[in-house]
């Protein structure tokens, strides 16, 4: 949520500690510097859509630092010999693939 004032901002701020949401989540209000960043990739892989866990895993381990905990994967598409991803990855991902280029 992003607030169009101090007020709004000092009411949500009130607001969230009394807020009950499932269990094992967090809530909490930080600043827009403070939002993670997500950009969108395209990637093909080689092997059936199902193995995408053992791709993500395989990255891990082949790529020092990398954390593909907070990968999305918002399309899947079968290709001849393997399957494209559109990936949805962090900011720090993609400072570490960018630092083993």
């Amino acid at each position: 949520m992003v607030c169009n004032d101090v007020m709004t901002k000092d009411w949500l701020t009130a607001k969230v500690p009394t807020l009950v949401a499932w269990e094992g989540s967090r809530l909490k209000v930080v600043g827009l510097d403070d939002l993670p960043t997500f950009k969108r990739v395209v990637a093909w892989f080689l092997g059936p859509s199902e193995d995408t866990e053992r791709c993500f895993s395989r990255l891990r381990r082949l790529n020092r630092g990398l954390d593909t905990g907070q990968w999305w994967v918002y399309e899947c598409r079968e290709e001849p010999n393997g399957v494209r991803l559109v990936l949805s990855f962090d900011a720090a991902s993609v400072t570490v693939l960018e630092g083993l280029c």
